[in-house]
């Protein structure tokens, strides 16, 4: 889908056009779970994050200012309905996993190690990983998503993955 035509479609969007919405949606429904997933590290959540943020942005689609891309206003909805899963999770009891409440290990949906590596991130360098190595997206998008130029992205991402990269050397 061209630039030109999302921004046709995010017109009609605003003005209450739901099939509009929907195919919006469609081309970024898989990079919106990849990152809730990634943020969140439980498929149950991100499938909550993704369709909450989904319902939050058409109910509010008259926020969307002019000239803000949809995609980077739908993932900053989903960023922060991520956040407030993280802190809704904070609140509950943790279960201990060796008990068996939860089910075999394999069913967990990412490598330890990997999640491991993440945690050692603050939120915005995990947000800004999970957008570039999972996502794709490039510094401008990022950036654009996150609220922040593109050259912050590129340096954080730099640091981020440095630091990803000597933790692993450390624990391998």
């Amino acid at each position: 889908m061209t630039e030109e035509e999302r921004s046709a479609l995010a017109l009609r969007m605003q003005a209450g056009d739901a099939a509009a919405f929907g195919a919006l949606y469609a081309e970024l429904a898989v990079p919106l779970y990849r990152f809730a997933l990634s943020y969140l590290g439980q498929a149950a959540d991100a499938e909550d994050a993704v369709q909450e943020a989904c319902l939050s942005a058409f109910r509010n689609r008259g926020s969307l200012r002019k000239g803000t891309s949809f995609q980077s206003w739908l993932f900053a909805i989903t960023a922060n309905r991520c956040r407030d899963i993280l802190r809704q999770r904070s609140r509950v009891t943790p279960v201990d996993p060796d008990d068996g409440a939860l089910g075999p290990a394999s069913d967990a949906p990412f490598d330890a190690d990997a999640g491991t590596l993440l945690d050692v991130l603050n939120e915005t360098d995990r947000q800004i990983v999970t957008l570039s190595v999972l996502g794709d997206y490039t510094g401008e998008e990022i950036g654009e998503m996150l609220g922040m130029k593109p050259s912050t992205v590129r340096s954080r991402l730099a640091r981020a993955l440095k630091k990803c990269r000597q933790e692993w050397e450390e624990t391998a």
